[in-house]
């Protein structure tokens, strides 16, 4: 087996944006020498949510004794603030050998800090402190001078750099608003509210356990994909029942604005045509046999690829309406990934304390602040780019070209990726939440990971049942059956929801398409209208399928350069020459008439077609539908793919139900 490479005594991780990659560190097969470590001093930064304070109506009033401040503007930047700390208070970090387990007692202090005004008054938090959140995996509470909380922050990323003196960071946290905020402004419902994210960066006294081998002589180890293991990795969520135990995860409104975005201003208490920005935290665990390489773009090529190869992230959304149609009504671009904090889960499990591999039994997390490509150190993070760059099914990046990197140097382009808060974000109209098209309808927010040599994609998705609602100006959305155990949070797509492959009922099927160049599923209903007639409805996902042209002149990793990336180009269901069609419909993951795609009745079927520029890609589902007079029968439906600049569209059959030939003897001439 190719082993991935190991290492003795080490560091737990380099930290991402901020300090060199670091060598993977060692592991413990058992539970390894526990104490705590000491932190003091260094600086914390705040970044917040400039859209969250307008719809709080919030301010930063002042940031006093600040050494870095830039003021945010909605839509567009956060609000980023650092202080320094002062040398006088430590804060403890709970390790089980090399690998960080908790945030134990004492603080980190500051002698400047905010005053954020409010309608109702102001909350003081000059001489603020950081101390352990015990509500929260790692979580950190922002206290005043007298020791009450005001926020909180979780989902961190956080490590040791061992250059020169030790430092310990924290960083990528959601911050949210603690009990006492949500009271001062008179809405206790709003705790744990998101405005923003937190990260700190503290000097700290790292023990023996970092720098010596450990007692039972174990390694952070495991091979890389190979034949006869099993690559996995699946999606954690909190299961108060007893099932996966994952981080606290949830789905949430960022933003809303008019278009056009980003200078159409916030949306209105009466505004139906706005855009509104929603992510989520992500979760997740190695379940697998094999490690995961998880390097950051644009950095040295590592094994086992030679490049600089990252799992990928996506998220989308769906209404299932009142009558029944599903149709998509968000798409995200994708999220590179670019750490692992290797959290051990299992106490004497996952002893790793490495960042660009995740280990066996291993889990990590993204807060929904990192997943709004946002940072609260002041900087753009550049981790959004479109879909269109990532060959699904293999992982493989086409780097060359990128919106980063556009003159195929190897490095990131200055000024390149996301430029404000609405760029790469997954956009929902308005009107698709609202009445009349909210009526008794159910959402679904589903997201997934896109990892290499992944055996089970179908683990490494999952979906919740969400609620939006629109109060005044402000959205928000609330998670349907939370806290419910199998009523929170499932595995596998959303279109799964609507008709289930194991069960689908009368006259439903669902089935998968597996092709060489991906897979996709089509599901189908046909409901008995009465008098005769049938409506069918077709929904085509397209999880991992696309036909690529790669340019030649760079073909090989890490410098792909992809030319084109298509998804399914027809859609074609049988239709008897005596049979009767009316009332079609087809909806796309827009709401522009104008790229819709074309229906053809000829030659014996019903035969969608995509016009340029709106290909059925990877990621997405449409729904075909139409009224019949033919009852279902078993039918053989055609899907193609997309052909390039150099090589042929590829038919695809996969056999569901269609409408039956019609008896004219008996039926259509009325005899008995």
């Amino acid at each position: 087996m190719k082993p991935v490479r190991t290492w003795g005594a080490g560091i737990a991780f380099a930290l991402a944006s901020a300090f060199a990659i670091a060598a993977p560190a060692p592991r413990s097969t058992a539970d390894g020498p526990e104490g705590a470590w000491l932190a003091w001093g260094g600086q914390a930064s705040f970044g917040f949510n400039p859209d969250a304070l307008v719809a709080l109506d919030l301010r930063v009033a002042s940031a006093s004794m600040a050494s870095a401040r830039a003021a945010g503007v909605p839509g567009r930047r956060y609000d980023t603030t650092t202080f320094p700390a002062l040398d006088a208070g430590t804060l403890e970090v709970i390790h089980r050998g090399p690998a960080i387990v908790a945030i134990g007692g004492g603080e980190l202090r500051f002698a400047g800090g905010f005053v954020l005004a409010h309608p109702g008054g102001s909350i003081d938090l000059r001489g603020f402190a950081l101390r352990a959140d015990p509500a929260a995996r790692l979580g950190i509470a922002v206290v005043d001078a007298s020791g009450r909380a005001w926020f909180t922050a979780d989902h961190a990323h956080y490590g040791f750099d061992e250059q020169g003196p030790g430092t310990f960071s924290m960083y990528n946290m959601n911050l949210r608003l603690a009990r006492a905020f949500a009271e001062a402004l008179g809405r206790p419902d709003l705790v744990g509210h998101p405005v923003g994210t937190l990260e700190f960066r503290a000097q700290a006294q790292i023990g023996r356990e970092m720098a010596q081998p450990l007692p039972d002589g174990g390694v952070c180890s495991a091979p890389f994909p190979e034949a006869g293991l099993v690559t996995d990795i699946a999606l954690i969520y909190d299961d108060a029942a007893g099932g996966w135990t994952g981080h606290d995860d949830s789905v949430y409104v960022r933003r809303c604005g008019l278009p056009p975005l980003p200078g159409g201003g916030a949306c209105t208490s009466s505004s139906t045509n706005g855009k509104v920005v929603i992510d989520q935290d992500s979760s997740l665990r190695n379940v697998g046999d094999t490690g995961v390489a998880w390097y950051q773009k644009f950095t040295s090529p590592s094994p086992p690829y030679g490049n600089d190869q990252h799992p990928y992230l996506i998220w989308n959304l769906y209404r299932i309406d009142a009558d029944g149609r599903i149709k998509q009504i968000g798409v995200s671009a994708v999220k590179h990934a670019f750490l692992t904090i290797n959290w051990a889960h299992v106490p004497g499990e996952c002893g790793c304390a490495e960042g660009h591999v995740i280990y066996p039994t291993c889990e990590d997390t993204y807060s929904l602040s990192n997943n709004d490509n946002s940072s609260s150190g002041g900087s753009q993070q550049q981790n959004l780019a479109p879909r269109s760059e990532v060959v699904p099914s293999t992982a493989v990046w086409g780097r060359c070209g990128s919106v980063w990197d556009a003159n195929c140097d190897g490095h990131m382009d200055s000024g390149s990726g996301a430029q404000n808060l609405y760029d790469y974000r997954m956009l929902v109209d308005e009107s698709d939440m609202l009445a009349p098209l909210a009526t008794g309808a159910r959402y679904f927010f589903e997201y997934w990971y896109i990892v290499r040599d992944d055996e089970n994609i179908y683990n490494t998705m999952g979906y919740r049942e969400i609620q939006p609602n629109k109060s005044g100006a402000n959205w928000q959305v609330s998670l349907v059956g939370a806290g419910q155990p199998d009523h929170d949070f499932f595995l596998g797509p959303v279109v799964d929801r609507w008709v289930d492959p194991q069960a689908p009922g009368a006259n439903a099927m669902n089935r998968e398409l597996s092709t060489p160049l991906g897979r996709a599923r089509i599901a189908m209903k046909a409901t008995d209208l009465g008098g005769g007639q049938w409506r069918y409805e077709y929904a085509v996902m397209n999880f991992d399928y696309a036909h690529v042209l790669i340019d030649p002149a760079h073909a090989t990793e890490p410098n792909v350069k992809l030319l084109e990336n298509h998804g399914f180009a027809r859609f074609r269901v049988p239709l008897p020459a005596n049979a009767s069609v009316s009332a079609p419909r087809f909806d796309d993951a827009d709401n522009d008439s104008g790229n819709d795609w074309s229906l053809s009745g000829a030659g014996g079927a019903l035969t969608w077609s995509a016009p340029a520029g709106n290909t059925l890609d990877w990621g997405r589902l449409y729904h075909f539908e139409f009224v019949s007079d033919a009852p279902p029968a078993a039918a053989t439906l055609g899907l193609t793919g997309a052909a390039t600049a150099t090589e042929a569209e590829i038919g695809y059959a996969l056999d569901l139900l269609g409408p039956a030939t019609i008896d004219d003897t008996i039926f259509r001439n009325g005899f008995d």
